[in-house]
């Protein structure tokens, strides 16, 4: 049996070649991911498609400009993220809060946070801010646990998903987890202490 290969494998794979073939294959191992991450911000799929299709296009025209020190599925869900982003704008509707709500966008479901405790001005910048630490702490982590929490915390998957991607058991993805959960919270103390008690609450 072929060994499945691991997104940053794949990715590495269209890096390097930067041919159709490759590109393709990164699409379809990385499309039902992408839609999942976004249906709660998107929960109209022709809005979801939209951005899901400019998020590839951009996979595609900006492959030159990813660094292979970050983790592939990091820079492509990033991309997602900011084409979701402008795509609120191309709505031309304010970007706070209560514009988000307007058009449908659960943002207390995906966040997890409790909006109350925010200012309208700066809940989104708050939730930015936070989404760019955790992205970038978890792209230092130590390759034992860059994946796992990728694949958990990023793609959402679920740990017996997990455990068969790995080849591992599933109480090792869940320790592993916890370990890089605490390495997280250690350098969001560091950076901005005061996000610490947001990342433990949208845990």
């Amino acid at each position: 049996m072929q060994e499945k290969q691991t997104l940053q494998k794949i990715g590495l794979n269209f890096f390097e070649s930067r041919t159709e073939k490759d590109f393709t294959t990164v699409y379809y191992r990385m499309k039902p991911g992408i839609s999942m991450y976004l249906r709660e911000m998107l929960p109209n799929m022709d809005d979801r498609e939209e951005v899901i299709a400019t998020t590839f296009a951009k996979v595609w025209s900006k492959i030159h400009q990813y660094d292979p020190y970050w983790n592939f599925s990091t820079w492509v869900y990033r991309i997602a993220r900011n084409e979701a982003l402008l795509f609120f704008r191309g709505k031309k509707k304010t970007y706070s809060y209560d514009a988000m709500k307007e058009m449908g966008i659960n943002v207390d479901a995906k966040l997890g946070f409790d909006t109350a405790d925010f200012a309208e001005d700066d809940f989104v910048s708050t939730t930015e801010r936070l989404h760019d630490i955790v992205l970038e702490e978890i792209n230092n982590l130590p390759e034992m646990y860059k994946e796992v929490l990728t694949l958990r915390e990023v793609e959402k998957k679920k740990y017996d998903e997990i455990a068969e991607d790995l080849g591992w058991k599933v109480n090792t993805v869940r320790t592993r987890i916890h370990k890089a959960r605490r390495l997280i919270r250690a350098e969001i103390v560091k950076r901005d202490p005061a996000l610490l008690k947001k990342y433990q609450e949208a845990l």
